[in-house]
């Protein structure tokens, strides 16, 4: 079980259906990891997560044209969800100081919105009773990795990312994008302390990801970080 995230306040993006507290959800991961002798390390693992909510949305009925005066009411909606992951990763040591590796994921997200009290009939501006929205997101990691014995390191990355949407009303496009990191430090007091300069998005490279794939957030400009860690 080491190694997969359990620990989720809520499967579904709260970005996409609100904070769904209580929610139940289910996690399955598999993971395979292998070393070579010739300094490759190779690595698969797929994840699912389902996840299924039944919530009250806030609402008004307006009985007219017998009363004008609008009653609270809701709106009973069911949220079912599904995420599936697969990633693959190869490292590569070059020599003492150097190593290079890649890592390729795709993952496809479905979420079925069914509000279940209203008519397939009732439709209103970008509002459908019953929609089935999907997601599919694919990443890749390339990096290489310097290692001075005095503790001085360098760091290059390039992300890619590349996501596909269906079925939602309007039509959500979707986005390509590279974005490129770099990073230099020094590891020193016998490496229990640790700065680290970086620049991320080199190229400020602009982004619009949809969030019903659960993914990392990356920075939409340029940005400059430092880091100093301590190890006791």
């Amino acid at each position: 079980m080491a190694g997969f995230l359990q620990s989720f306040r809520s499967v579904i993006p709260e970005s996409v259906a609100a904070e769904s507290p209580g929610a139940k959800f289910e996690t399955y991961g598999v993971s395979l990891e292998q070393k070579l002798s010739t300094g490759t390390y190779l690595g698969v693992s797929a994840q699912i997560l389902n996840s299924l909510d039944r919530q009250v949305l806030g609402a008004f009925d307006l009985m007219a044209p017998e009363s004008f005066y609008a009653v609270p009411s809701g709106l009973r909606e069911n949220l079912d969800y599904h995420e599936g992951t697969l990633r693959f990763k190869a490292n590569q040591l070059l020599g003492r100081e150097w190593s290079v590796g890649a890592e390729y994921g795709i993952s496809q997200a479905t979420l079925n919105n069914n509000f279940i009290n209203v008519p397939d009939g009732l439709r209103f501006v970008n509002f459908v009773p019953r929609q089935q929205t999907e997601a599919v997101l694919q990443q890749a990691d390339l990096f290489a990795i310097y290692n001075h014995p005095s503790g001085f390191f360098l760091t290059g990355e390039a992300l890619w990312n590349d996501q596909s949407n269906a079925g939602y009303t309007p039509s959500l496009p979707g986005d390509d994008f590279w974005q490129l990191n770099a990073f230099a430090g020094w590891r020193f007091l016998h490496r229990r302390a640790e700065l680290r300069l970086g620049v991320l998005n080199i190229g400020g490279q602009d982004y619009n990801l949809n969030p019903l794939n659960l993914h990392e957030e990356y920075p939409h400009q340029r940005t400059f970080t430092m880091r100093l860690r301590l190890n006791f």
